[in-house]
């Protein structure tokens, strides 16, 4: 009988082995890492030639590489309201940075339900390292907001060497310079880039019996341009401006952040049931000495962070699940990061909300579906805007320097990804067709909320 029982079980053993990997399939665990402020072209994949980024650029490599891939907004916080909703945040008011208001009222609004609130709802652990920028009362909280964990910081900005600092370089009444776990504040030893990539894989340890969704959301490349006494050597000795030392220096750390992750993946095997995407929130912040300046540079595109054109709202967009997606392809129709809800949902078996405008990007990055996800994307930035259909792109900047707008410019970024030369006025019909587009869109979004002040975000109205 003994006999019996164990020959049973040896010939059950790929059956079950075959359950248990289709259970896995079907609810992958899923990573999104965002970076914050990188310059599109200080990566190598994207022809960044300045430091190695080895890592960024093989995770780029073992998948999708989305060659037009956008964030819903030039500027951190609407940015990251946008890809936690799947919805454009100008629908709901979440078009500047929360830092001017009343706290109850600022950030993320609570009738906003989160990824995370959905993806915990299919029985997915949740978790969120790093930065959050989406509201500091208690109701704004990420663990009110669908995370079980939270280890990171609630505002905009924060130093990255996390002890004995005795000027917090972003701090206000409610912008606190801290880091919590959970609710509580602790004190970790190290430097941000380092601490925050141990936490997410501890979260990653910790979750083996359970689907898991992170949210890596890391400061890096953000301000302050702090340099890890480990990483300044590595940072060529060409290169002698201060602040570009710096940048350079978070963007190594950065990369090898991603190297560790990726490499904790391949080696627990959980790679091959995770889906896993990168991307920034927004442009690199090479413009003058505001806007969080950060020197990153976004060449090819024209632009920066906290403008609308090319430079401030595409991004690096990185799509690998070994075994499920081709590695070394690249996609390139336009995508944006509010399909990232959508595609986590059809993943997890969740149903989509009807009110999103992210779409599920599996059918397209899989080849299943040919046309484009989406028919056209839009984006309003206070006096700005801008629209892409297909390879037009219908924009209206704020020119920094003019302390104006532009007014509509039209680019075809098949010839001319640059935005070097205006053809508005060789295409009458187009520019009349995506401003009527643009128009329409603009009548399903709202008033903000809160303005951003004025030397973080000029883009901002005046309060009258």
């Amino acid at each position: 009988m003994k006999t019996l029982c164990s020959l049973l079980a040896f010939l059950l053993l790929p059956v079950a082995v075959h359950a248990s990997e289709g259970t896995k399939r079907t609810k992958p665990n899923i990573l999104v890492i965002v970076a914050d402020d990188l310059g599109y072209g200080d990566i190598g994949i994207h022809g960044g030639k300045t430091v190695p980024t080895p890592n960024i650029d093989k995770l780029a490599k073992s998948g999708v590489r989305c060659t037009s891939g956008y964030v819903s907004a030039p500027y951190c916080s609407p940015s990251r309201a946008g890809l936690l909703a799947g919805r454009y945040q100008t629908r709901f008011g979440h078009e500047f940075n929360p830092h001017v208001g009343l706290e109850g009222k600022l950030g993320l609004p609570l009738d906003q339900r989160t990824i995370a609130n959905l993806l915990r709802s299919a029985g997915y652990a949740t978790g969120l390292v790093g930065k959050w920028h989406q509201g500091f009362s208690k109701d704004h909280h990420p663990q009110a907001r669908g995370f079980d964990d939270f280890f990171g910081f609630l505002v905009g900005g924060h130093n990255y060497a996390l002890r004995n600092d005795a000027k917090p370089k972003f701090g206000n009444a409610m912008a606190q310079n801290v880091i919590h776990r959970g609710r509580e504040i602790v004190q970790p030893d190290g430097f941000a880039t380092d601490v925050f990539t141990d936490e997410a894989i501890g979260f990653m340890n910790r979750q083996k019996e359970n689907p898991w969704f992170l949210y890596l959301a890391y400061n890096a490349v953000h301000t302050p341009l702090e340099i890890d006494p480990r990483l300044k050597d590595r940072v060529p000795s060409g290169v002698t401006d201060t602040a570009r030392r710096g940048y350079l220096a978070l963007l190594l750390g950065l990369d090898d952040a991603v190297g560790r992750i990726m490499t904790h993946l391949q080696q627990s095997g959980a790679d091959r049931d995770t889906l896993l995407i990168f991307i920034s929130d927004n442009g690199g912040s090479g413009l003058f000495p505001f806007l969080a300046y950060n020197t990153g540079i976004n060449f090819p595109l024209r632009g920066n962070k906290g403008q609308t054109l090319e430079g401030g709202i595409r991004v690096p967009f990185f799509v690998a699940w070994p075994g499920r997606l081709p590695a070394g392809k690249t996609y390139d129709h336009p995508v944006i990061a509010l399909d990232i809800l959508p595609t986590a949902c059809a993943l997890a078996g969740v149903k989509t909300p009807a009110n999103i405008d992210g779409v599920d990007l599996m059918p397209h990055l899989l080849g299943e579906r040919n046309e484009p996800p989406h028919d056209a994307i839009f984006w309003r930035f206070g006096p700005q805007k801008a629209v892409r259909k297909g390879n037009w792109s219908l924009v209206d900047y704020r020119d920094f320097e003019k302390k104006t707008n532009s007014g509509w410019e039209l680019y075809d970024l098949a010839n001319d990804i640059s935005q070097k030369r205006n053809v508005a006025d060789a295409n009458p019909k187009v520019v009349a067709d995506l401003t009527q587009a643009w128009q329409r869109w603009d009548t399903q979004n709202i008033a903000p909320l809160w303005h951003g002040s004025p030397t973080e975000d000029p883009t901002a109205p005046k309060k009258k």
